[in-house]
């Protein structure tokens, strides 16, 4: 248990200066008890500090404590491992790291965080995050290289962030406010659930990161003694078939917005990407990225990605979703900060955009490896087809499932 804390310590851990934290004491928003500051006070402060920068005044703020609307009883539960700040100074930091003030603000914008100045006291994981960014550095990374990586990871923890925010409020905040429960109690009694949820949610990130990595670097390792192989004179085995390409995504989906509103659309489309996940998986493949109302995926060969396809329009008229159209194109892409491109991408994108509703559509060099690899397709041939972006029309087929008998 921490010891009562002086007020200068309050003071530095939780980032603040003297004149704000004066204001609070005479509203009678924070004061120190018998023995000092409780170590429980840093967080507390720290969202006062939020509020009051989020333009909530610290009078409107007082007269809400004043009248019960809510407490700040609630806020040493904000997060399971809470950040404080420290004595440490960028400048300090750099100088110890040999970085630039610039250069390092160009990384930070990278990962989505703020800038720092020179002179300004740092967070804990802000300490941490320029001895990192030094430690690779030093082991031979580029500053380009650090910040492609860090621009991925911005997005993609931001995105898993909001969406558990998102399911806290939906799950556990909402139902509490529907069944009559004030604000106040609200904050109360979901803090403990909050830090139990942040725990269970980021040991699940890092669980399926390592593994995700773990996959990663085997496929590197392989592909690279396959290489190896290869240039003595000595073939690995069958030559791996080119992956495929599927753009899919919802019929009449801006329609459909208008017509049941964007939340329950939405609530469609993050079905639809869900049956979508779960399908590409079950033929080895991935979606690389969600699209709003639909999402792109890559597939090791031609064949899963027809048969994913299918699968993916026959699913959604199960649940009752939008008629789902596809694109399926196979060639060389080229990989890039786990993202991917090229003209197999492209025509994969532009063949879903002519696609019909529950309609998969395919280009020749997908109908011919599908038919060589699989048994139980049909194409139906629709000619060649101007598409935008390719100078000659380009030939596509229907894909379906033959009858069984």
């Amino acid at each position: 248990m921490m010891e009562a804390l002086l007020r200068e310590r309050l003071l530095t851990l939780a980032g603040c200066d003297d004149a704000r934290l004066s204001d609070l004491e005479r509203l009678q928003i924070i004061g120190p008890g018998h023995a000092g500051y409780a170590a429980s006070d840093v967080s507390r402060l720290q969202l006062i500090l939020a509020l009051q920068d989020a333009g909530i005044g610290l009078d409107v703020l007082a007269e809400g404590l004043k009248r019960q609307i809510f407490s700040l009883e609630f806020a040493n539960q904000l997060m399971f491992e809470p950040v404080m700040m420290t004595e440490a100074l960028v400048l300090a930091e750099m100088t110890a790291g040999q970085l630039d003030l610039d250069m390092l603000n160009g990384v930070r914008a990278c990962a989505s965080l703020p800038p720092l100045s020179v002179d300004q006291p740092l967070r804990a994981d802000d300490v941490e995050f320029i001895r990192l960014l030094t430690e690779c550095i030093q082991l031979g990374a580029s500053v380009a290289g650090v910040e492609r990586v860090l621009r991925v990871f911005g997005h993609s923890v931001r995105r898993c962030v909001d969406t558990m925010r998102d399911l806290f409020r939906a799950e556990v905040e909402e139902p509490m406010l529907n069944a009559g429960l004030s604000y106040r109690h609200l904050l109360e009694i979901s803090a403990a659930k909050r830090l139990s949820l942040q725990r269970v949610g980021f040991r699940m990130l890092f669980l399926l990161q390592r593994r995700m990595l773990e996959e990663a670097v085997f496929d590197n390792i392989v592909g690279r003694l396959q290489d190896a192989l290869r240039e003595h004179g000595l073939e690995p085995g069958d030559e791996e078939s080119l992956p495929a390409v599927a753009f899919a995504d919802l019929s009449g989906f801006t329609g459909l917005t208008h017509e049941i509103g964007d939340v329950s659309a939405a609530e469609k489309a993050a079905r639809f990407e869900a049956i979508a996940q779960r399908l590409s998986c079950a033929f080895d493949g991935r979606i690389v990225k969600p699209l709003g109302d639909g999402v792109m995926m890559l597939f090791p060969d031609a064949a899963s990605a027809v048969q994913a396809s299918l699968s993916l329009v026959e699913q959604s008229r199960l649940d009752e979703l939008p008629p789902a159209r596809v694109g399926v194109a196979t060639g060389q892409v080229v990989p890039r900060d786990g993202d991917i491109f090229g003209r197999t991408v492209n025509l994969a994108a532009r063949v879903s955009s002519v696609a019909g509703p529950s309609q998969t559509l395919v280009c020749l060099n997908t109908r011919a490896a599908a038919e060589a690899a699989a048994r139980g397709l049909a194409f139906q041939g629709l000619g060649a087809v101007s598409l935008k972006g390719f100078k000659e029309p380009v030939p596509l087929f229907a894909a379906q499932r033959l009858a069984a008998g």
